[in-house]
């Protein structure tokens, strides 16, 4: 019991520091402009997140085709 608390600790805090180096970095000033990082990443960041979404969630509808394809009997076809 207690290695799965520490488990889910680790994966609560990398998660946390990870977000947290993210918004460190969209907070940077620009080297051109001098407008912070984000301004510039975030709205491609939500292109491609969204863009990553929709492809798994065609994925996910795909396998459920299949499978309930699979699961009839094959039609006569005659």
């Amino acid at each position: 019991m207690q290695n799965n608390i520490e488990h889910w600790k680790l994966r609560i805090n990398s998660r946390l520091a990870a977000w947290a180096g993210v918004i460190g970095v969209g907070l940077l000033p620009c080297p051109d402009c001098g407008l912070p990082l984000g301004v510039k990443i975030w709205p491609v960041a939500a292109l491609v997140w969204m863009f990553r979404r929709a492809r798994r969630r065609q994925m996910q509808q795909l396998d459920l085709l299949l499978l309930h394809n699979h699961d009839q009997p094959p039609s006569s076809g005659g």
